[in-house]
């Protein structure tokens, strides 16, 4: 018996206890309602410029690399060299690949004429935004510009860089173009709650995305009729705003939280319906169990959240450092590996090797086959180079069938030694097609460092100098300085 009453007023002790709990929960919820609510809209706010900023970032990283490729031998116009021209074209759709956001890689001359396209060329766009902001412009070199149609009729934003040629002279801006459905294609994977909302407004008041609310097209400019002209003066003057509306004009009211994204001609406006503490009844009794269930949804969004971050970060890393095709290093991830063998090498004189490669009469078989048999020769070429060197030695593609290999603590007969045994793998390689095997040869150019050499681009034309060299020749052999 007293045990039942202990129980029962301990039962009841726990439960006023819990039901004052829920009192004061309340009570403070209504508290710091605004600002809890602030603070989320400005979580999500961040994670979309994050986003925005990344996106465009690896944009920038691709147009330095372009701009860079681009400003050693080109641009060049289809009339000039229809072979290189092409090439060049192969080149920007590489590039436009590698990029979740880019729709369209292109180049402009100069004057701003349209060069290289996948189907239009040789149109004037001077009075394009890139094209006003970069010409007549000698300190700025990029750009991303205000949302327009573009030639094809589409929506879309583009990320402009000069193209520089070493003696300072502008030969032309590649751009990559991205089309406003990218914006909202990525925003709805956020799966947000219907009273919420995300919008991405260009710097002109035009719509780029909205989830899951707003009806309104891409592109289109909002009307700021409704909205109060002291909220926009603070929204200019701090480069964000809280403020208060029925924005989606449905008799709701909404929490309203805007940012100017940094560096960039964008907008980011999250949206909160004010429909919060409905029931104070209910909340209160379910206060406790509302505090488990919150902490529980914010643990497992937080563990989405840093899934689905890091998942991004690799894919982003992949793709900024490995070719697309081969899996093997890209010229970027290779420049940045060798540099560090040379500034080695200039402190502990450990000799390393360059062997240049390009497979013998690849455009031939690009035209006579396909691009689909190229790719399996690409592969086929990457794989069995990759096989037969060491572990810490580097394969790397340069671009088309081009490649090249690194090779540490080898000097020159030893490197030749690797290029002629490379070379006997690679002869008794063969691709199918159609019941038919295509076998392959390739030609070799062989540089070792030295204390003549100056750097590592020195040793790299060395390097392509050789390959040139076996190609006079009469291909399939290796030429090295002797």
């Amino acid at each position: 018996m007293k045990n039942r009453s202990a129980f029962f007023y301990s039962s009841m002790t726990i439960g006023i206890l819990l039901f004052f709990l829920s009192l004061f929960y309340l009570f403070t919820s209504y508290q710091t309602d605004s600002s809890r609510v602030v603070e989320r809209l400005k979580f999500n706010a961040s994670f979309v410029e994050l986003w925005l900023i990344k996106s465009f970032s690896d944009s920038d990283a691709v147009l330095n690399d372009m701009a860079r490729d681009l400003a050693e031998s080109g641009p060049t116009r289809i009339e000039d060299d229809l072979v290189k021209h092409q090439n060049e074209q192969f080149y920007l759709k590489e590039k436009e690949d590698a990029l979740p956001n880019a729709t369209l890689a292109f180049v402009v001359d100069d004057t701003c004429v349209l060069t290289h396209s996948e189907t239009l060329r040789n149109i004037n766009l001077s009075e394009r935004e890139y094209c006003k902001s970069l010409i007549n412009n000698e300190t700025k070199d990029s750009v991303v510009t205000l949302p327009f149609i573009d030639l094809a009729g589409r929506n879309v934003v583009v990320h402009g860089k000069k193209i520089i040629d070493d003696e300072g002279k502008l030969k032309g801006i590649v751009c990559l173009s991205t089309n406003l459905n990218f914006f909202s294609l990525t925003l709805s994977q956020l799966q947000l709650p219907s009273s919420m909302g995300i919008a991405i407004l260009s710097t002109n008041m035009k719509l780029l995305s909205a989830i899951p609310k707003g009806n309104l097209p891409l592109g289109k400019g909002i009307d700021l009729s409704s909205v109060d002209p002291s909220a926009l003066e603070r929204f200019y003057r701090d480069n964000e705003v809280i403020m208060s509306s029925d924005i989606y004009d449905n008799g709701k009211l909404d929490t309203i939280y805007a940012r100017k994204i940094q560096g960039l001609p964008f907008i980011v406006v999250v949206t909160k319906e004010q429909d919060y503490w409905q029931t104070k009844l209910s909340l209160s009794l379910m206060a406790v169990i509302g505090c488990f269930a919150v902490i529980i949804g914010l643990l497992l969004f937080n563990l989405n959240y840093l899934k689905k971050t890091r998942a991004q970060k690799d894919k982003y890393s992949e793709l900024a450092y490995n070719d697309y095709l081969t899996g093997v290093n890209n010229r970027r991830a290779f420049e940045k590996q060798a540099n560090k063998v040379f500034k080695t090498y200039q402190n502990d004189k450990q000799v390393f090797s360059l062997i240049m490669c390009d497979i013998d009469n690849f455009k031939e078989y690009n035209d006579k086959f396909g691009h689909d048999v190229g790719d399996q020769m690409i592969t086929a070429f990457s794989e069995a180079c990759s096989a037969q060197i060491n572990q810490d030695d580097i394969v790397a593609r340069l671009g088309g069938d081009e490649f090249i290999v690194l090779l540490h603590h080898k000097d020159k007969e030893q490197a030749v030694m690797v290029a002629e045994s490379l070379q006997n793998v690679i002869r008794d390689l063969s691709v199918l097609v159609d019941d038919q095997e295509l076998s392959m040869t390739c030609s070799m150019g062989v540089a070792t460092v030295s204390e003549l050499t100056t750097s590592l681009h020195e040793l790299l034309n060395i390097a392509d100098t050789q390959l040139y060299k076996a190609k006079e020749a009469g291909r399939n052999c290796v030429r090295f300085e002797l």
